[in-house]
């Protein structure tokens, strides 16, 4: 029979084929290994752990390899096992800030502090997440070597709450993990998802709005960081967030999008996944009156797609909605933004807020169709972002 550690629930392939190492330090936070060690199980890695002795005094050598489904390793024997280590990412979570201070110094006096000064001699990638005391994170000591770290590692900023300096949360970690150790096709690219819905004002109140759960935004920009790439996520009305490791910033209406485009900057893609207003109402000054019918003037708010190509020069993404038709009529919708776009996602009404959907992508070369749940078509959509 299989371990329970073999069991859990995928949510991706992000790791698979990885190993990935968890040197647990003695932070009280050491009792998230378990959980943290299963959210990396579940994105297909093979975990192995190293512990010190502070660290089982506070979670112990049983629970850390139910974790895994390995013995951990809690000292260094005559197999070296610092030095034989396979290892794709070496994860240091919980990192006291004694064990910060070792590593950024050079001092390999427990199993975690000497995985890390070994493997910093290699090409392997090392995740530090640091855990301790709220006024001890304040120390200029200890802020100085976050910052000599940050020159070797990836660090993690600590979660401030409660007069302490918590692990983020395990599904941070993972996704960090991921984006530095997984299939990183995507790695040097900048990548900006923009996202949601539009909200036009109709008085100082009331809004018209295009209704959008965010999901498919949220997706592109989760998978592609998991792959490699430097996201940002602009997302206007949604129902779904992005995960914390993803820059996020927020617009309402179309013409906010519209002044941020003069000041763009350098993307290599961009992705449109957003239900933008194709009607605008003039404001009303006030709160219009209830209890009254109400007629309003709406105008064609103009098209966020032409500004963006005129603005960027990179690769470029459009989405077109229509109402339940069939594929060749999704091809034929899908010629019109074909003129600024190099690629179309063309999908119906069905797919809004939905988890699944089923989409045809269209490009100068020709079609596809593509169907699955919104990271599904996410992947097959960043697929397509690859040089040719």
């Amino acid at each position: 029979m299989k371990h329970p550690s073999r069991n859990v629930a995928q949510r991706s392939t992000a790791l698979a084929d990885r190993t990935v190492w968890l040197a647990v330090t003695g932070s009280v936070a050491a009792v998230e290994a378990v959980g943290l060690t299963r959210e990396l199980l579940r994105h297909g890695a093979e975990v192995r752990i190293v512990a010190s002795a502070a660290a089982l005094e506070l979670v112990g050598r049983k629970a850390l390899e139910f974790a895994c489904g390995r013995p951990p390793v809690t000292e260094i024997t005559g197999q070296v096992e610092h030095v034989t280590a396979d290892a794709d990412l070496l994860v240091i979570a919980p990192c006291t800030a004694s064990s910060l201070a070792k590593v950024v110094h050079g001092i390999g006096d427990t199993p975690p502090t000497l995985f890390a000064l070994t493997l910093l001699g290699t090409s392997v990638p090392l995740l530090i997440a640091p855990a301790m005391d709220g006024k001890m994170v304040q120390s200029p000591v200890v802020q100085e070597n976050l910052r000599s770290a940050r020159k070797i590692a990836t660090v993690l900023d600590p979660v401030l709450e409660e007069g302490k300096a918590k692990l983020p949360a395990r599904e941070t970690v993972a996704a960090w993990a991921c984006h530095l150790a997984g299939q990183r096709d995507l790695a040097g690219q900048r990548i900006l998802v923009i996202g949601g819905g539009t909200a036009e004002p109709l008085d100082d109140v009331r809004v018209l709005g295009n209704r959008s759960s965010g999901r498919m935004a949220v997706a592109l920009a989760e998978v592609a960081f998991a792959r490699g790439a430097d996201v940002a996520l602009w997302l206007g009305s949604a129902t779904v967030a992005p995960g914390d490791w993803i820059p996020l910033e927020r617009f309402t209406t179309l013409q906010e999008l519209a002044d941020r485009v003069e000041s763009l900057g350098a993307w290599d893609a961009i992705l449109l996944p957003a239900a933008l207003a194709d009607f605008r109402p003039a404001r009303q000054s006030g709160k219009i009156a209830s209890g009254q019918r109400v007629s309003l003037e709406l105008e064609p708010a103009p098209k966020l797609l032409p500004l963006l190509r005129r603005a960027h020069s990179g690769k470029l993404v459009a989405f077109k909605l229509a109402d339940a038709v069939s594929d060749d009529e999704l091809i034929k919708k899908a010629e019109a933004p074909l003129e600024y776009a190099d690629l179309v996602v063309a999908n119906t009404t069905e797919a809004m807020e939905a988890e699944a959907a089923r989409v045809v992508l269209v490009s100068r070369k020709g079609a596809e169709k593509a169907s699955g749940n919104k990271r599904t078509l996410a992947g097959a959509i960043l697929d397509r972002l690859q040089p040719a």
